[in-house]
């Protein structure tokens, strides 16, 4: 199919060369004719296919007369096209020319014959055949030189037409026909110039004598036998020859004819045909007003005619131009039989020379064929030879090259192994580099580069899609690392890890971020889609995980924030999912919280407290309240609290501020400040002969995990002045959950500095008797909650006996914190509290205040 428009535009040319050499012929002297048009015929059917061809050669024949010859030679051109394309059609491989010459032979030459044997005969009959056989196998060789030589594959779109590639044989073969054929038709053409010449010439000659005798004779007769046919005849016939007739006339008369035509009709034909003169008194006379009839037809019913004027008679010569017709077409089949024999002979020479010269580039195309692979694999070559000198060199040439070229392959293996090695080395080393810096080295999960990378190029994508940033912590990862030791913490990461594998799939991607902390991101369309994979994550962490032998039920808190609802870029998704799983953990974990408006404000107000809690650090903003421990009325130390009352935010109790400090890393700034105010406050007061009591400083656990905390409270003793056994640490429980060990050293030294160690809020939190057999403490303070309402519940009553039953036996003082009504205070001193702490005596107050209250008490 003919789909660009320069290929309709070729084939629109073509079209119209075949229909103007069809319209237009080349025809020369004797009427001998050659046409064209199938070399434009078989350019269209290798180009654009046999039915396009033979379409073509039908349209054609609407602009041939519609006679009997002209359809006949129209018929055979289509056949022709049909018979050559279908040949190609079948898939077989042959050159255009010689499938054409086979359709002359099978087909053609016999249809010739039959059309032209009735207006045709011998010579006529034979030339006719022949030089249109040798026309239509010119006009292939003319086609199969222009597919082969001409680039049409730059004209064209399809992809019927490859470039030029010319085989040797093919190259030879167009040579030798080319040159065979083309000087036949030269010869034929110059022939019958030259035979037309000469027979001009010649006739001229003979007419000139043979009406110079009849002249002589005619003017020897008297007036009478002038006058007398038979004499006239008789001179007539005893001077002319076979190849013309005589007519004399007198006064318009006509005395003498030896044609079968008469002088009228002779004049008559000056009508009918078209006179010429060529010579002086010689005329050449061709039918007019038959353009129906070929050429060759129409010359063979010519006439040569030559005119001798005498006096009153007219000697006319008349030839027929048929005779001398034949003689160019008997010459020309005699020269065509010379030319078939040397066809032959060139056919054979150029066989053995194409087979000859083919075998050794044959030879020598298939030994140089893989040349580098065979040279590669060190294969003995066996290099043909030739007898044929300039492909002799060129093997020559070839091995010399082929030797180099093995030494170098044998030089460049040596180096490729080299090179092999290192680049395994290096793509190997690439590949470590890429895994470091994109993959976790515990989990083999993404890591956190990969994450912001991940998210990053898909919001880049500006995709329709929606996306869920979902964040997971897991809730007793620190418990289980800090008392089973950091293996079994990358235990259980490594397990936490491989359930997460299990959600992944083309819409879900896993990471690991760090620490206990894994994301998922979950690509999707509608936000209701996360709630399957929120439904998998719980499933997964709903069954135990298998711990150095131990069943272990972890949980997991779980944020999520949504891609564009709540974000359009990482940072803002990333904290955003933060934040709801922090909030996750602070309603206790195991839960899943969607990042919304309320997180957004609670996120801001913590990070206005965090700047404003910096600041507050830097310019020591804050204050010390007291609480006093009492015994029967009497107080008997008191316990240092730290309050913050900011100026824009207004009071911040300790319980919003203090974990953000130790989140933020200031708590031991703070602490260090609490602990020396009160230190300096505690001796002020002995100084002014006030207060010699204990002092209660709490400090956090995050100070165990330094090694600076003796030198801290060294610090603050020396800078304060106070005696050592005034002051007492409260520590909670949480400190021996992470390196008990070094928890333990750190309380021995400080209880070596003669400072007291007290354990807050007992019973609340990690709980272990262990460790008041082996910490040298001196008090632990009872919880509040096991205090409220104790008088109500008998359970309460016996818990905090025991306690207090226990501790008493390792001669710990303990203090019952949070009492607030008569009758618990009334209760605990029955059971034997040490020390009472609550809002019952006085909630925390200024020291002002505090002086005061020791006077009412």
């Amino acid at each position: 199919m003919i789909k660009h428009k320069r290929d309709i535009m070729l084939f629109l040319v073509l079209i119209g060369l075949v229909i103007l050499a069809t319209e237009y012929q080349f025809t020369i002297l004797y009427g001998i004719t050659f046409t064209f048009s199938s070399i434009f015929l078989f350019l269209i059917l290798r180009i654009f296919g046999w039915p396009a061809a033979v379409l073509t050669g039908l349209l054609a024949l609407f602009f041939v007369p519609w006679d009997y010859i002209n359809l006949a030679y129209g018929s055979i051109l289509v056949l022709e096209a049909a018979f050559v394309g279908l040949f190609f059609l079948k898939g077989k491989r042959a050159k255009l020319f010689y499938v054409d010459a086979l359709y002359w032979i099978l087909i053609g030459g016999f249809l010739l014959y039959y059309f032209n044997k009735t207006t045709l005969a011998e010579y006529g009959l034979f030339f006719q055949v022949c030089k249109d056989i040798m026309n239509g196998v010119f006009n292939a060789l003319i086609a199969d030189m222009l597919l082969a030589y001409f680039p049409f594959y730059k004209l064209l779109k399809n992809d019927r037409v490859n470039k030029n590639h010319v085989s040797i044989h093919q190259f030879l073969s167009h040579i030798t026909l080319f040159s065979i054929l083309v000087p036949f038709f030269i010869n034929v053409v110059t022939n019958t110039f030259n035979t037309y010449d000469s027979i001009s010439t010649d006739l001229v000659v003979d007419s000139n004598s043979s009406t110079t005798r009849m002249e002589k004779e005619i003017r020897a007769l008297d007036a009478k036998e002038m006058e007398t046919p038979s004499v006239l005849e008789d001179i007539a016939l005893r001077i002319k020859s076979d190849n013309y007739d005589v007519l004399i006339e007198m006064n318009g008369k006509e005395l003498v004819s030896t044609s079968s035509k008469g002088l009228n009709e002779i004049r008559e034909m000056e009508q009918k045909y078209t006179v010429r003169e060529i010579a002086d008194d010689f005329y050449e006379a061709l039918p007019r007003d038959q353009e129906h009839i070929e050429p060759i037809h129409k010359w063979s019913e010519g006439q040569y005619f030559f005119v001798k004027e005498m006096d009153s008679m007219t000697i006319l010569l008349q030839y027929p131009i048929s005779n001398y017709q034949k003689e160019i077409f008997k010459l020309s089949i005699e020269q065509l039989k010379y030319l078939v024999l040397m066809i032959s002979c060139m056919l054979l020479l150029l066989l053995f020379v194409n087979r000859s010269l083919t075998n050794n580039l044959k030879q020598l195309a298939l030994v140089t064929t893989g040349l580098p692979r065979k040279l590669r694999k060190f294969e003995n070559i066996e290099w043909p030879q030739s007898s044929i000198y300039e492909l002799k060199v060129l093997g020559n040439n070839l091995r010399k090259m082929a030797d180099k070229l093995s030494e170098l392959f044998q030089e460049s293996s040596e180096m490729n192994a080299i090179l092999s090695e290192q680049t395994g080395m290096l793509k190997e080393s690439e590949e470590q580099l890429h895994r470091l810096a994109f993959y976790d080295g515990l989990t083999s999960l993404p890591n956190r580069h990969y994450f912001q990378q991940y998210v990053s190029e898909w919001i880049d994508k500006e995709t329709d899609k929606k996306m869920a940033i979902i964040f997971i912590d897991l809730n007793q990862f620190k418990q289980i690392n800090d008392t089973l030791g950091h293996d079994a913490g990358d235990t259980l990461l490594q397990i936490a890890a491989n359930k997460l594998k299990v959600i992944k799939n083309e819409d879900r991607e896993v990471f690991r971020l760090g620490g206990d902390e894994f994301v998922i991101v979950h690509r999707l369309d509608q936000k209701e889609e996360v709630q399957q994979t929120l439904d998998l994550i719980l499933n997964e962490f709903s069954t135990y995980f298998e711990i150095h032998g131990q069943a272990l039920y972890i949980t997991a808190s779980v944020g999520v924030s949504m891609y564009p609802e709540d974000g359009e870029d990482l940072n803002t998704l990333v904290k955003f999912a933060d934040i709801a799983m922090y909030i996750s953990k602070e309603t206790g974990g195991n839960t899943v919280k969607f990042f919304d408006q309320s997180m957004r404000n609670k996120f801001q107000e913590s990070l206005i407290i965090e700047n404003a809690l910096r600041a507050n650090v830097d310019r020591g903003g804050f204050d010390q309240y007291y609480q006093p421990k009492t015994l029967l009325g009497k107080v008997t130390s008191v316990e240092a609290l730290l309050r913050w009352n900011d100026p824009e935010l207004g009071f911040i109790s300790p319980g919003r501020f203090i974990p953000i400090a130790e989140e933020m890393g200031l708590i031991f700034q703070i602490d260090e400040w609490s602990l020396v105010h009160a230190c300096k406050q505690n001796k002020q007061w002995q100084d002014e002969e006030r207060l010699f009591i204990p002092i209660s400083v709490n400090l956090s656990a995050k100070h165990f995990q330094q090694d600076n905390i003796v030198s801290m409270v060294d610090r603050a003793l020396q800078e304060s002045g106070l005696a050592p056994e005034y002051l007492k640490i409260e520590i909670t429980e949480s400190v021996f959950i992470r390196n008990p060990e070094h928890v333990a050293e750190v309380i021995g030294r400080l209880k070596e500095m003669g400072v007291q160690i007290s354990i807050d809020d007992f019973g609340k939190g990690y709980s272990s008797l262990y460790q008041l057999l082996q910490l040298p403490i001196d008090e632990i303070k009872i919880d509040r909650q096991f205090i409220k309402d104790i008088n109500e519940n008998e359970k309460q009553v016996l818990l905090v006996q025991s306690i207090l039953d226990f501790a008493h036996g390792l001669q710990l003082n303990v203090v019952a914190e949070g009492v607030e009504t008569p009758k618990e205070n009334a209760l605990l001193i029955e059971m034997g509290c040490d020390e009472i702490q609550g809002y019952l005596y006085s909630p925390p107050v200024p020291k002002d205040e505090l002086i005061k209250l020791l006077q009412v008490i």
